[in-house]
């Protein structure tokens, strides 16, 4: 059986393009001179990629302290088990 060709205005659904493909098109071309780099001096690259990962998770940490501390307006800090540290918030309507 023979098809009839396709019509040029009858587009696929993968040739649309997403924000979220447009996204990843511009990180992957922005992290091409990046990945140059990382090859052409690996100890700079390999202490830069750890830097940005510590980065990350601190601030994955902090952003979890925070919304701890605005939820509970407490927390505490146990160093090495000898001392304990906790850090409150008092209401502004309260006398000391």
């Amino acid at each position: 059986m023979i098809r009839p060709p396709l019509d040029p205005r009858d587009r696929p659904f993968v040739d649309r393009p997403t924000w979220r493909s447009v996204v990843a098109s511009y990180a992957l071309v922005a992290a091409i001179p990046f990945l140059l780099w990382l090859v052409s001096s690996p100890v700079a690259g390999t202490v830069t990629l750890a830097a940005i990962a510590g980065l990350f998770v601190g601030g994955r940490r902090a952003h979890r302290l925070v919304r701890c501390f605005y939820d509970c307006q407490q927390f505490t800090v146990d160093l090495l088990g000898r001392a304990r540290i906790t850090v409150a918030q008092t209401p502004a309507n309260e006398a000391n």
